[in-house]
């Protein structure tokens, strides 16, 4: 485990607190270039507590990582529950406009992401990113296995590929809108966030046109 018993038995807004703090720091700098110096400072506790709670700086960026996709999974679990009985690309559209405007309420959990996916000196980083798309394929496919059994998708179309397509141009669209530069000049980077929601909604309408029945 990521964790001592030491930490797991802290109050649990003082866990909250540490992770918290951790994210922020981790999302800044990267794991390489995280400061634990910088980090103890910030909570006002000795650096080798850190190490009570933690076996080392991996275990720590392992247990925030925990901490950061579990809020991404109540994020999106939530979007799934609220379009329940929409359709599909509807709730594709919704899933989208929420991961802006997630990225805008709270953007380290996002550049906690691209560190990951950038960055070769992360631990375990391989296992980090499998993790995180097969979240997000299973996501995908449940909505698109609804949609389907709806008859509002292409009967003929392979699950599986359909969902990798679709995870890959949504994910696109959302480092687009947060790195400078990797919008191919489609001014969705720093755009208005009515503009950026313009866009979501043309893309999903492309899909539309391409996987739909209608």
């Amino acid at each position: 485990m990521a964790s001592s018993s030491t930490f797991r038995n802290l109050d649990p807004a003082k866990q909250d607190r540490i992770l918290d703090e951790a994210l922020t720091e981790f999302a800044a700098r990267g794991y390489g270039q995280a400061s634990l110096n910088a980090l103890v400072g910030r909570l006002g506790i000795a650096k080798g507590s850190i190490f009570q709670y933690f076996r080392d700086k991996a275990g720590l960026f392992r247990l925030v990582f925990d901490f950061a996709v579990g809020q991404v999974k109540d994020h999106l679990r939530a979007v799934r529950g609220q379009t329940q009985g929409q359709d599909v690309f509807r709730r594709l559209e919704q899933s989208l406009i929420s991961g802006l405007e997630l990225i805008h309420d709270n953007p380290r959990l996002f550049r906690l992401y691209l560190r990951i996916v950038y960055e070769g000196d992360v631990p375990l980083r391989g296992q980090l990113l499998q993790s995180i798309r097969l979240f997000s394929r299973d996501y995908i496919l449940e909505l698109l296995a609804e949609g389907q059994a709806r008859g509002e998708l292409r009967p003929d179309l392979d699950p599986a590929l359909t969902a990798f397509m679709v995870d890959a141009v949504l994910e696109r669209f959302l480092v687009a809108r947060s790195l400078e530069n990797m919008d191919a000049g489609l001014g969705l980077y720093a755009a208005p966030p009515e503009d950026a929601a313009r866009l979501a909604h043309e893309l999903v309408d492309l899909l539309r046109r391409g996987l739909g029945t209608a």
